[in-house]
This record gives structure tokens, C-alpha cells and sequence, in this order.
């Protein structure tokens, strides 16, 4: 989907796909540079960064509080690990869990029309429908929404996350999930809610492509209020369910581990897709309603 799978999905897509074959506090955000929150004691520092897991390599984001803020930094914090074993393992776990037993296929449950629908997206992302046949709904989805997003320019190699780290080479690299934990969020999902997820993105992937430049724009610029809008309104076509286990469920366990942080010590950069930190089930909000400042937008 448009926000949530460019924030989350696109994350993982690029694995899933080869499984198949003290800088000083903000001020009013500017906007030229994403959106930066900081929240500290004495001595704790912690920035807070949304970040476009895929972009397309025209897109410019980086700015002067941003790179004084990595800059600061002793330890970068990323959603998972995209290093080779971490990579195979996700891979391993992928293929295991997103393979359908012997008489089910991915069409089962679909309506002629949304048959019609999935071989059409498929094969305009430069993929074949045969391909997806034993294919978990949640799996062919991540490869699915990958597969259109490249064909649009957008790449993991081009976005925030790989372009942050390997600015902060050096720097201590930690994880808030696992390959394996990654894989369940989606995997342990019930088949319909699977299914009406694919759904959902397919028919965004369809529909709104020409919403992938103006989030890409939002983002860029730091508007929280549009970003916010268009996950809202994605997680409302995905269902409760997915909304719960992609975001919800992930918000508040990452909240827990960055009030921990806080209580600490150290200058820590924290980086993850930005639909976890808009928002009333944003960590961002989270955290100030535990009474922690959370200097930002």
C-alpha cells in the first residue's frame, strides 16, 4: 500500500524478493529536511528520524540538522538488519513460512475480478503470475509492491536507511527485530487477513501511482500532518489486523526499548520508517504521553 508499504514493505521486499528466486535541539522544522525529533536528560541523547525505507535517486532529503544530529551520534538504531547473514536468514525464514502446502495457491479466495487485478499488477511490475502460484498472500505481496516500486526508481540502495548508515560507518549498529521476528509480523497473520492485504495493495499499486512522488515530497520536507493522512487512510484499507501487527504492536514495543535508552546513557540516532513516529499510535505521541519532551514537530 501506498504509505504503509513503502514504509514497511518496501523494508523488507528487496530480502523477500531474492527468498523467491550533541548537535543542537530542533527548531520549527524546516522544510528542506525531513522530520527530526531529540528527546534527552543529563546524559542521554536520542534523535528520532522517519525515514523513506525506498526512494528514487533523484530525491534530495539530507540537510544540516540532519547530518549534525548523525553526526553526534555514538550508536545508530535501524528497524532490522540488512547484512548478508541476517539477510540469508530472512530468506531462510521467509521461504518457510510464505510457501503455501501442496493444493493451495495464492488465487484461492479471490473473486474473478481480483484475479484479474493481481495478473495485471504482476505483470506490469516485469513479473509472471506463475511465479506467485505457491506464494503465501503476505509474501507475494512484499515481492509484488518491491517489484512495482523498483520500476518506478525506487531501491533500497537509494534510500534513507542505506544512505545513513553508510555515511556513519564506524559507528556502533544495533537492531529493535530480528530476521526472524520481521518475517512473523506479516506470516502469523490469519490467510484472509493475508489476503485482504494483498488486496488492498494491489489496488493502490494500481491506482494512486502517482502518489508515490508526493509522499516522496511530504517526506521530504518534513510534513507530518500529510504523511500521517495517507498512512491513515492505508492502514484503514488493510484492516485492523494488519494495521495492529505492522504498526501498532511495533510502536509500542519500540517505545518501551527508547524510554530505556533515555534512561541510560549515551548519543544514539534512532532511524526507522516514518509511519511509526506520526500520529496519535505514533511513538513520537506515545512518549510524550508518558510525560517525556520530545522536542519536534
Amino acid at each position: 500500500m501506498h504509505g504503509l508499504r513503502r514504509d514497511f514493505l518496501a523494508a523488507l521486499a528487496g530480502l523477500a524478493l531474492a527468498a523467491c528466486a550533541p548537535a543542537p535541539a530542533p527548531a520549527q522544522q524546516a522544510a528542506a529536511e525531513p522530520a527530526l525529533w531529540r528527546i534527552h536528560d543529563g546524559d542521554s541523547e536520542i534523535w528520532l528520524f522517519g525515514t523513506a525505507h525506498v526512494l528514487g535517486e533523484d530525491v534530495r532529503w539530507q540537510g544540516p540538522r540532519l547530518q549534525a544530529a548523525l553526526a553526534a551520534a555514538d550508536e545508530i538504531v535501524t528497524e532490522m538488519d540488512t547484512g548478508p547473514e541476517a539477510t540469508a536468514e530472512f530468506q531462510r525464514v521467509a521461504t518457510e513460512l510464505g510457501t503455501l502446502p501442496a493444493g493451495q495457491t495464492v488465487f484461492d479466495g479471490l473473486t474473478p475480478q481480483e484475479r484479474a487485478r493481481f495478473e495485471r499488477v504482476v505483470q506490469r511490475a516485469g513479473l509472471q503470475p506463475a511465479q506467485f502460484t505457491q506464494v503465501r498472500p503476505w509474501l507475494a505481496t512484499l515481492q509484488i509492491s518491491y517489484a512495482a516500486l523498483s520500476r518506478q526508481g525506487e531501491t533500497r540502495e537509494h534510500g534513507a536507511e542505506t544512505v545513513l548508515l553508510a555515511q556513519g560507518a564506524g559507528k556502533r549498529h544495533s537492531y529493535f527485530e530480528t530476521p526472524s521476528e520481521q518475517v512473523h509480523i506479516l506470516a502469523d497473520l490469519p490467510l484472509a487477513d493475508q489476503r485482504r492485504f494483498m488486496m488492498a495493495t494491489l489496488r493502490q499499486i494500481e491506482e494512486d501511482t502517482a502518489l508515490t512522488e508526493a509522499l516522496d515530497a511530504a517526506w521530504a520536507r518534513g510534513d507530518v500532518a500529510a504523511m500521517d493522512r495517507q498512512f491513515n487512510r492505508d492502514a484503514h484499507e488493510a484492516g485492523p489486523a494488519v494495521y495492529e501487527a505492522l504498526i501498532a504492536r511495533r510502536n509500542r514495543a519500540w517505545t518501551e526499548r527508547i524510554v530505556e535508552r533515555l534512561n541510560g546513557s549515551g548519543h544514539i540516532f534512532i532511524a526507522v520508517g516514518a509511519a511509526h513516529l506520526v500520529g496519535d499510535d505514533g511513538v513520537v505521541a506515545q512518549l510524550r504521553r508518558r510525560g517525556i519532551e520530545v522536542e519536534g514537530p
